[in-house]
């Protein structure tokens, strides 16, 4: 049986609909495309592309993710490894990229994050490539697992219109059906009407879409769930399959139409007509009937025939009440009898609980007594005493339902607190382990002392403002991209002293002995020129090593990151004074960009990776006093 196709309208943006058009086409469906958002890429700065290079891990959300980096960058770094969020963006950067991404079985944020890949990512650097807004549980959760993200935003997504008034007018006047969406942002596009008449006219639309999410969204603008359909996965050919089986489905619970019932009525009208025209042919051979008489029989013969087909109907209605009565009846019997049937299965399970516990209660009595005569018949007079404040004890005990508290746990937990300080110098989590401890102890009263301890320790780690360290790491990636554009401190020769010119010749007799020195001096300054410079000259440095300098430049701002990360605080002074060190002895600093250089080396060093005086808590003294 053919059933009947729907119009169905796709929401895609532009360009991305077609195939699924010539899919739902092909079933024979009329399909109307309306791009509902518009796709606007975004240009990155150097700075933010460059984060790309030195990544670990690059994730892409979406197919327009790859294409709005392909736009800026045409290539990517062989060491980095790539994870998409579907196939079809798997595929995307495989034809634009060369690289065969990691794609996760189900395709949403949260099976990105079930990756194994992703689990270890402590001290990774983790390029997430996306849209402007949307989801941010991938970021954060990486960030609490200890990797360093940075988004890179390549594209943007907007609403084609600010009203979706025109389009619902139009789809309203096109009677369309049912619409695909595959965007959470698609379904704000579409409700963006003040129309109560018109959002009233979209909401009892069937809504096809790729994701439990966009569901929950589309419920919360007011769609009842039985108007959803949820593809089996992201591709044109999941959607098909989802619309064709939908579509199979309404049919197959439309009642076909019932042939005619046969027209015995009708039949038995008749048959007083009939016996009419049987009586009336020997009435008609009658020489002596007159006209008038012929016309009262034949009235009279049609006033009962319709006397009796009344007759009739009213007894088909009534036996037809009758056998509605009687199957009514029937099926009340037959629930009446079920209802018996298991009132009485119930009755007879408590009859045996009912047994069965008291015959447990008796077994008991007379254990326990049993129990009771054999220890009154092994105990002594003074030991039925200690018996008895024993058995008072457990009575006691009984009463109380609330298990005694496990000290060996809280120990446990203070000890895991303090470990965390000394050893990881993660103050935050040394916190929420005392929070635990603290919730331990407050169902316990008598335990003021320890509790106030713990309170005091969370006021003491709460207190301790720490650095930034992935700022600290980011700022000294921004002074290694600055290393290359330094100037050296180049030397600048001193000019020479210039002496008084006194080599004249006198005519003087007794002046011969200076007359004597100055022809001799002349002499020598003919053979040898003697140059003398008070200041002194540092030698000059050749391009070897220059690169030299460069290159350990680098290697003391990589070492000052790697220490600040792992929290080696002499290293990470040490990195940054012998950074500073080769700045001041080799570098102009005259030139604003080095000053400015060794200016922010100087507040880096400066920085507080843990606290000034060391965190001893005063849990750990108060417990192993108690």
């Amino acid at each position: 049986m053919a059933h009947a196709m729907a119009h169905i309208v796709v929401t895609r943006p532009q360009g991305k609909g077609q195939e699924l058009a010539d899919l739902l086409s092909a079933q024979g469906h009329k399909v109307t495309q309306c791009p509902v958002l518009n796709i606007e890429y975004l240009d990155s700065d150097e700075q933010q592309l460059a984060t790309l290079d030195e990544a670990d891990i690059a994730i892409f959300v979406s197919q327009d993710a790859v294409t709005g980096l392909y736009q800026q960058r045409a290539s990517l770094p062989a060491s980095l490894q790539c994870v998409a969020v579907g196939e079809a963006t798997a595929e995307a950067i495989e034809s634009h990229f060369q690289y065969r991404a990691l794609v996760p079985e189900q395709h949403d944020s949260e099976g990105v994050l079930a990756l194994p890949q992703l689990q270890q990512v402590d001290g990774k650097s983790v390029v997430l490539v996306k849209g402007r807004g949307g989801r941010t549980l991938i970021a954060k959760t990486l960030k609490q697992r200890g990797a360093f993200v940075n988004p890179l935003v390549v594209y943007e997504r907007s609403a084609a219109q600010p009203s979706s008034d025109a389009w619902l007018k139009q789809w309203q006047q096109d009677k369309v059906d049912a619409l695909v969406i595959t965007s959470n942002s698609s379904v704000d596009a579409i409700f963006a009407s003040q129309d109560p008449q018109l959002l009233q006219w979209l909401k009892s639309r069937h809504f096809y879409i790729v994701s439990a999410r966009t569901g929950a969204h589309l419920e919360q603008q007011g769609v009842a769930s039985d108007h959803i359909s949820i593809a089996a996965g992201v591709t044109n050919q999941a959607i098909a399959a989802c619309i064709d089986s939908e579509q199979e489905n309404n049919m197959s619970e439309q009642p076909e139409q019932e042939p005619a019932s046969s027209n015995e009525p009708a039949a038995k009208v008749n048959k007083p007509d009939s016996k009419m025209q049987s009586d009336a042919a020997p009435a008609g051979q009658r020489q002596g009937m007159s006209k008038i008489g012929l016309l009262a029989l034949l009235i009279a013969l049609g006033a009962g025939a319709g006397t009796g087909y009344l007759y009739w109907q009213q007894y088909q209605q009534q036996s037809h009440a009758a056998e509605q009565e009687n199957a009514a009846l029937t099926q009340m019997q037959q629930r009446v009898q079920q209802l018996q049937s298991a009132n009485q299965a119930l009755t007879e399970q408590i009859k045996a609980l009912g047994s069965a516990q008291q015959t447990q209660q008796q077994q008991s009595q007379q254990w326990q007594q049993d129990f009771n005569d054999d220890i009154s018949r092994q105990l002594s007079a003074n030991q039925r005493s200690l018996i008895t404040h024993v058995e008072q004890s457990i009575a006691a005990a009984q009463d109380n339902t609330q298990p005694p508290l496990d000290m060996n746990e809280l120990r446990r937990l203070v000890a895991l607190a303090d470990f965390k300080i000394w050893s990881e110098n993660n103050y935050a989590g040394a916190a929420s382990v005392l929070e635990r401890a603290d919730a331990l102890l407050a169902s316990y009263p008598g335990n003021a002392q320890l509790r106030r301890a713990i309170h005091s320790d969370l006021q003491t780690l709460a207190s301790i403002e720490l650095a930034d360290v992935q700022a600290i790491v980011l700022t000294l990636h921004g002074l290694g991209q600055q290393v290359d554009k330094l100037a050296f401190n180049m030397v600048d020769l001193p000019d020479e002293p210039v002496a008084a010119d006194n080599q004249e010749l006198s005519d003087n007799v007794s002046d011969w002995r200076a007359n004597l020195g100055r022809s001799w001096d002349k002499l020598v300054d003919d053979f040898i020129k003697v140059r003398k410079r008070e200041a002194t000259i540092e030698p000059l440095l050749d391009n070897e090593q220059q690169r030299l300098i460069k290159q350990r430049l680098h290697f003391y701002l990589d070492q000052a990151g790697f220490a600040a990360t792992h929290q080696y605080i002499d290293l990470y002074k040490q990195s940054l004074q012998g950074a500073a060190d080769l700045i001041t002895r080799y570098f102009d600093l005259s030139q604003p960009q080095t000053s400015q250089f060794l200016s922010q080396l100087k507040q880096l060093r400066l920085q507080q990776l843990t606290p000034a005086q060391p965190v001893k808590l005063a849990t750990v003294s108060v417990l192993e006093e108690s």
